[in-house]
């Protein structure tokens, strides 16, 4: 075996692959507990805005604990 196959065997039986990543959706959910509430001070692109990002919550995470 030369040099180079020992160092990559090594490598190969040493590096662990960890822990798998989270989904988009579920880090998503993570950090969107609940939907956001609208301000009183909150313009229409605003509203806009936050009615999108309240869609997405309601259509990925409401049924999930």
């Amino acid at each position: 075996m030369t040099c180079i196959g020992f160092a990559l065997g090594l490598a190969i039986l040493h590096c662990d692959p960890g822990p798998t990543p989270a989904t988009s959706a579920a880090r998503f959910c993570q950090v969107m507990t609940s939907p956001v509430a609208y301000a009183r001070t909150d313009d229409a692109r605003t509203r806009r805005q936050l009615r999108s990002l309240n869609a997405a919550w309601r259509a990925t995470c409401e049924g999930r604990s």
